[in-house]
């Protein structure tokens, strides 16, 4: 048989080619479906985790209560902030405590003097 006479593809050709290409999609196939059963392994232990992780305590220590300012203590921030938190914390306090918005003077102004404090305080620490 001449190399002119054989017609290509043949059967033979045929099956490798098939076989190829159902490697090439069922190989990728497979590891998608491993990742996913994989993934749902992570997801199913990282909701474990997060249950273990919910019951702890969120309270802040004596020893950091005690050593932080009260200036700091009243706008709700600990000891290491910025002016920009300084202000933004009494921001906050005072839509609750000024007396145009239902708080009384006396607490307006001792915000007034936790603020000024805190100021102090806070850009000494960050020059």
């Amino acid at each position: 048989m001449l190399l002119a006479d054989r017609t290509w593809p043949d059967a033979v050709d045929l099956a490798g080619l098939g076989g190829l290409g159902a490697l090439a999609i069922a190989l990728p196939a497979l590891g998608y479906a491993l990742l996913y059963l994989d993934y749902r392994a992570y997801l199913r232990s990282l909701r474990r985790a997060l249950v273990l992780v919910r019951g702890y305590a969120v309270a802040v220590p004596e020893w950091v209560r005690r050593d932080t300012p009260p200036c700091f203590v009243a706008l709700g921030l600990s000891r290491g902030c910025t002016t920009a938190e300084v202000l933004a914390a009494y921001r906050a306090q005072v839509k609750r405590l000024h007396p145009d918005a239902g708080g009384t003077r006396r607490a307006f102004a001792r915000l007034q003097n936790h603020f000024e404090e805190a100021m102090r305080l806070a850009s000494d620490a960050h020059p």
